[in-house]
């Protein structure tokens, strides 16, 4: 935003002394009780755009004002940007007259007060707020100006001096909230260094390696995690002093620090240890940096006698990676530590791998080494199947020493979904979890025979073809059917064993108690997921019902869209699931008018542009409700996307073209036919015919021309070579 020029413009102060008069305490105490309570209201958030919404829910208690904004100055950049704006439409920002109530702020440090019915010069700056009365009052971080804030009032009378001075006390409050968040946010940042090297402390290392396994977990991309010790510095420490030990872990930090990716995260573990985490990056990845990081630190001359620099160190680096060789933090930072103990055992500037290594430090599974409880845990949460999954088949890798697994889950109609994956490399065809795939011959085998499979060498495939090897270490896996009371529920994967030897029928025996409860619990969560999305989708059609009923306008609207969208479907040769999905949301598409004022959906004159603003909104407002309901994903998009247009032109997003899914396509063509051929409180319905050419005209912009055609069709033969009937 670009200031504007005040020179010219007519005096505007507010000239009156920040004191209330006794005869103005008395009809206030409603208004000063809101404001003595302000700052328990408005909280300790650090969230400065949210604290600042808060802020303006007492400004409209307290004064009747319709538009208030903070305007924050960069002193740098000569700009002003809004950080929170309530009841201004965003074209505003464009327009430099709009500054002006903050640029006068800026240049007088005093409250400015602009109304339009004072002086014709006001006119064009309450336009741009489409106020007639504005107060401006600045703001000041230790007597330096950082913004602007801004009250309007829509209503056709001034702001009085008593609002105004009532504003001016919450203004103050708002210099207070800046000072605090500003606080705040140096003491937080400093919070999360480490004093001496400043590198990020272990506290800030914790949270950070949570949030990268979370990132992972979610796009399936590992991360490395590098543990570093320095060599022989306790001596080096002894021998030159702290002063020379504190100059020598500042200078090793810079050369981390320098070694590393902008995304990466260098952290002093404690002592003469450090921790980076390398984001999206392999263990070769990780290797290869540390070795990088020990070439340089031994080359770095470090102070010695007499200060003279002539000192070195050498340090050794343990590497583990997530989701590889580990599932959850803790367990991560042990196989790194794990790692680093192994390359410090075998001499100076050593880097060790843990996946290289976890032969030797693991012992022949049995059934006590399988972690149950991670399946029980994992059991009280199987909303969330994906990571349930996940931990499901960490869980038997980890009890089998596999290096690489998957879990294929089959539905009641024969699909096939891999729906977790571990091992595979980032380049390989057909890993990406939650993908639809066709089973390969070793899948299909074990789920027609329902019986598991070991396999030490390719001489006992049951199967003649030949496997291709596709990232597979050796030719013995163990493939085990998921059945649970007859219901053949998927397959489990397992292969690549870290000692490189063969799956035995003793694996086999001691893993297939732990696979049968995998099944159970599997087999609970479908069944949990399928009951939710049964009883929530029952509960949103009766909700749906319900409307129809409040507002008799809309009754039938719900069943009339969802026929002809299935006759469409029908007609373009849709899949009986799209189908499915089209029926299901086309009967939901209008359940988000449950949030838009009834006096709106009532009312029998033309909408205004804000009544319109909110009804636009109910996409948005019917999706939510199927937020997080298991199974109901696709339904959840096409509710949002059913009023995007072809052209681009339509809400609540902009979508365009094949942006939007083509059942959203169809469901917007069949919403708006029904909805121009019907009545509304404001307006009568159009004729068949008409609502057909309003079609045509709107091809290629409003709608998609292959659906549009394919609808036009349909209702001209009305599904049967009938016409269909005009009326509802």
């Amino acid at each position: 935003m670009n200031t504007t020029d005040y020179k010219n413009f007519p005096r505007c102060l507010f000239d009156h002394p920040l004191e209330i008069t006794p005869g103005e305490i008395a009809s206030l105490s409603g208004p000063i009780n809101i404001l003595l309570k302000s700052s328990y209201l408005l909280g300790t958030s650090r969230d400065l755009e949210g604290t600042f919404q808060s802020l303006f829910d007492i400004a409209e208690e307290i004064s009747d004002v319709d538009s208030c904004t903070y305007l924050s100055w960069s002193s740098y950049t000569n700009t002003f940007e809004a950080v929170a704006t309530r009841g201004v439409p965003s074209f505003l920002g464009d327009d430099h007259t709009f500054l002006t109530p903050a640029d006068l702020t800026r240049h007088s440090e005093k409250v400015i007060h602009i109304d339009s019915k004072i002086h014709q010069h006001f006119l064009p700056v309450c336009k741009s707020w489409n106020c007639s009365s504005l107060v401006a009052f600045p703001l000041h971080r230790e007597r330096e100006f950082v913004g602007s804030l801004i009250f309007g009032n829509k209503k056709n009378h001034s702001l009085s001096p008593v609002q105004i001075k009532l504003l001016w006390i919450l203004a103050i409050q708002a210099e207070n909230l800046l000072l605090q968040c500003e606080a705040v946010k140096t003491l937080s940042f400093y919070s999360f260094l480490d004093p001496l090297t400043h590198l990020y402390n272990r506290r800030y290392f914790d949270n950070q390696i949570e949030k990268e396994i979370l990132r992972s977990r979610r796009n399936g991309k590992p991360i490395a995690l590098l543990m570093l010790d320095l060599d022989g510095f306790k001596s080096y420490n002894d021998r030159f002093h702290h002063a020379a030990g504190d100059v020598a872990l500042q200078e090793i930090a810079s050369i981390l620090h320098d070694s590393v990716r902008e995304v990466d995260t260098v952290a002093r573990f404690g002592g003469d240890e450090f921790a980076i985490i390398l984001f999206e990056s392999s263990a070769d990845g990780g290797r290869d940096l540390a070795h990088r990081i020990i070439e340089r630190i031994g080359k770095h001359l470090l102070p010695g006698m007499d200060n003279i620099r002539s000192e070195r160190l050498t340090a050794c680096a343990g590497v583990a990676t997530f989701p590889s060789d580990s599932f959850d933090k803790e367990d991560l930072l042990r196989k790194a530590d794990r790692a680093l103990y192994v390359a410090k055992s075998q001499g100076g500037s050593k880097v060790c791998v843990f996946h290289e290594i976890a032969d030797l430090l693991s012992a022949k599974p049995s059934p006590n080494d399988i972690p149950l409880q991670k399946i029980f845990d994992a059991a009280r949460s199987v909303v969330d199947m994906d990571k349930f999954l996940e931990i499901l088949l960490f869980t038997a890798m980890q009890g089998l020493s596999a290096g690489r697994g998957s879990i294929v889950v089959t539905d009641t109609k024969g699909d096939f979904t891999l729906r977790a994956a571990i091992g595979f490399n980032n380049g390989e065809n057909q890993v990406t979890p939650g993908a639809a795939i066709v089973p390969g011959p070793v899948t299909s085998w074990v789920l027609t025979h329902k019986v598991p499979l070991v396999v030490t060498g390719q001489a006992d495939m049951p199967m003649s073809k030949r496997l291709q090897k596709n990232g597979y270490r050796t030719e013995s896996f163990l493939s085990i059917p998921l059945v649970h009371e007859g219901r053949l529920l998927g397959a489990l994967h397992l292969t690549n064993r870290m000692d490189k030897q063969a799956f035995t029928k003793d694996d086999l025996a001691a893993f297939e108690p732990i696979s049968n409860e995998i099944a159970r619990v599997l087999y609970q969560g479908i069944e949990f997921r399928e009951n939710v999305k049964s009883f929530s989708t029952s509960i949103l059609q009766s909700l749906s019902s319900a409307l129809e009923i409040r507002y008799p306008f809309l009754l039938g609207h719900s069943g009339r869209v969802r026929d002809l969208c299935m006759r469409v479907g029908r007609r373009l040769q849709l899949g009986q699931d799209d189908l499915s999905a089209l029926e299901t949301a086309a009967s939901l598409h209008d359940i988000g008018i449950v949030g838009i004022p009834g006096i709106i959906l009532s009312k029998r004159k033309r909408l205004n542009d804000r009544e319109l603003q909110i009804i636009r909104k109910h996409p948005f407002l019917g999706a939510k409700l199927l937020e997080g309901i298991p199974g109901l994903e696709e339904i959840r998009r096409v509710i949002l996307e059913h009023h995007e247009f072809f052209d681009g032109s339509g809400y609540p997003y902009g979508l365009r073209g094949e942006e939007i899914s083509p059942a959203s396509r169809i469901l917007s063509v069949a919403e708006f036919y029904d909805s121009i051929t019907s009545e509304r409180p404001h307006r009568g319905g159009l004729r068949s015919q008409e609502a057909i050419q309003l079609l045509k005209t709107n091809m290629e912009t409003l709608f998609d021309p292959s659906i549009c055609c394919a609808f036009i069709e349909e209702i001209q033969s009305g599904g049967n070579g009938e016409p269909l009937a005009t009326t509802h």
